[in-house]
């Protein structure tokens, strides 16, 4: 859980572990692959992780959760 002026984002452990592979660079069908999930379930990880952070798209998302030490 972390906490920004005065909201909490709280990613599932799930959604930390697919951004953290797409901070990497892999693809979502990469992701996929190195999961043993299907591409629409990461693209679906990736798209909600989006709607908690509140950000614009993945570059924004990631750059943000990095900076809030999101991501390891």
């Amino acid at each position: 859980m972390y906490r920004f002026a005065t909201e909490t984002v709280q990613l599932t452990n799930r959604e930390t572990e697919v951004l953290g592979l797409i901070a990497l660079g892999l693809s979502a069908k990469e992701v996929a692959l190195k999961l043993s999930i299907s591409p629409c379930t990461v693209e679906r990880h990736i798209e909600n992780a989006r709607l908690k952070t509140r950000t614009r798209n993945r570059t924004h998302m990631i750059a943000y959760t990095l900076r809030c030490g999101m991501l390891p």
